[in-house]
């Protein structure tokens, strides 16, 4: 029987991003996904701030950011009868003026199958056990650990898997939440889709112009036509109606060619298929996220409409999460309580995001100006201004709950960079280490204490996730703090 900490159920960027987080923890992991290889769709295409930070701390962010250089000038967006034809509506993607002052990472306008095996190396590197073409059949965990068997897709060969933790990241149709009986709530299928992934040169019929996303609508296809930095490879995503008696086998590839060249506007261009995919568009959550020694993350909890690059982001933030907490839980250093606190803070976020996505879907938002009464937060707000106590999102301003300011150091860092393995006391002139187990950081920057709202003689203690578990003036408080944060028992 092979033994691992911790066992993850499938091989996307969520479950990668969990090996990734679980091996720089020092954690070891075993990853198995039943697919042969990685996905070729694009899928998500953008990954916002806040994902793109928590792939800085493992060392990702400078590859994600080389694979997305070529997409630097792609921020047009438009309605179109093809890219040949009228255009109906067209304007630049809105772009955030201070994302500097709030965060040292930027969008990273790359797809999902590019970050995908930017992960898998990178997890790989970083000692996690990662199996293609493997499933799981089974499991069942006890007291002090799960129990998985899995079989080889390609021989049939079946081996037992003995864990500590599981982590279920197999997407909306996951049969480790199905397993576990958690059921998803919200709105399941609002829009039936197919993505069309296609070769075809489309550097004519583009010219000068580089889209984020183009509407097109016209007598023969109405649907989504985006494209790559080659200028060579795309996608088209266009919807069907099983009401009306539609399926995705209606579409077969040489009705795809059609549809790709209505949408371009060119009747003879060469058009190669490279493959079709059938999905919903659902607005979901899960009514738990794990039960006992298994937990879920990404997909598998949470389905929100492909809009403002939410969907990948918030479960990477999710697999980040769950990762520090068993890392903890697992060397000793917090109580196993810790781990409760994983549903407890993702679900609201989580909720609050589906239902973001869902309103900017029906508000219209991205073709045109939504409804004053829409119920928007600004995405900005949303990425960065999320929190894990009550309240409204808001500009991240150092209260406890909420994402750790980004102060630039004299350095050429940020605030961000200091958070990683161990809890991080930031401090002002005059404070020493409080406690023997909290790395400390005395600040001389002019402005750190107004961004994190305390007094220049304060201190704000971070959690390894870069979010604030407390500030304050009293050093006399933190061993209490440290204590309730990481769930010990202090007798």
């Amino acid at each position: 029987m092979t033994e691992t900490e911790v066992l993850i159920v499938g091989g996307g960027v969520v479950g990668l991003s969990a090996a990734a987080f679980l091996s720089w923890h020092g954690v070891s992991c075993r990853l198995v996904e039943r697919r042969a290889d990685l996905s070729i769709h694009p899928r998500a295409r953008g990954f916002n701030p806040r994902a793109v930070e928590l792939l800085r701390q493992i060392g990702l962010e400078p590859e994600v950011l080389k694979a997305s250089e070529g997409f630097a000038g792609h921020t047009m967006r438009a309605r179109v009868e093809s890219l040949t034809g009228k255009e109906l509506f067209r304007a630049d993607l809105p772009t955030a003026t201070d994302l500097d002052r709030l965060s040292p990472s930027p969008w990273a306008l790359c797809s999902q199958d590019r970050l995908e095996p930017l992960l898998r190396a990178h997890a790989a590197k970083l000692g996690a056990d990662l199996a293609f073409g493997v499933e799981l059949t089974a499991f069942e965990q006890d007291a002090d650990g799960v129990t998985a068997t899995v079989r080889s897709r390609a021989d049939g060969s079946t081996e037992r898997i003995r864990a500590t933790y599981l982590i279920g990241a197999d997407g909306v149709r996951s049969r480790v939440r199905q397993r576990l009986g958690i059921a998803l709530k919200g709105t399941p299928a609002l829009l039936r889709q197919l993505s069309i992934v296609f070769k075809a040169d489309l550097r004519e019929h583009l010219g000068d112009r580089r889209f984020a996303i183009c509407q097109v609508v016209n007598d023969t296809v109405e649907g989504l036509l985006v494209h790559d930095d080659t200028l060579t490879q795309g996608t088209l995503y266009i919807q069907y109606d099983p009401a009306k008696g539609q399926n995705a086998a209606d579409y077969p590839w040489p009705r795809c060619e059609q549809l790709v060249r209505a949408a371009v506007g060119a009747p003879d261009l060469p058009v190669r298929i490279l493959d079709t995919q059938s999905w919903e568009l659902s607005a979901l959550t899960a009514t738990g996220y794990g039960e006992g020694r298994v937990f879920l993350a990404g997909d598998a909890v949470h389905v929100m409409p492909p809009v403002g690059g939410f969907g990948a982001s918030t479960g990477i933030q999710d697999a980040h999460n769950l990762a520090w907490k068993l890392a903890y839980v697992l060397r000793g250093k917090a109580g196993v309580e810790l781990l409760d606190s994983y549903e407890a803070e993702r679900a609201p976020v989580a909720e609050f995001t589906v239902e973001q996505c869902l309103k900017r879907v029906t508000s219209g938002t991205g073709f045109g100006r939504p409804p004053a009464d829409a119920g928007l937060v600004d995405d900005l707000t949303l990425t960065l201004g999320f929190r894990y106590t009550a309240g409204d999102p808001s500009t991240p301003s150092g209260e406890p709950g909420t994402r750790a300011p980004h102060v630039p150091l004299a350095d050429g860092r940020s605030t961000l960079d200091l958070f990683g393995r161990e809890m991080c006391l930031l401090a002002g002139a005059g404070w020493r280490a409080a406690v023997p187990d909290v790395e400390t950081h005395v600040m001389t920057e002019p402005e750190w204490a107004a961004r994190y709202g305390v007094s220049d003689h304060g201190a704000v203690l971070v959690r390894p996730d870069g979010i604030v578990a407390w500030r304050g003036n009293a050093p006399a408080e933190l061993p209490g703090v440290l204590a309730r944060t990481l769930c010990r028992d202090t007798g």
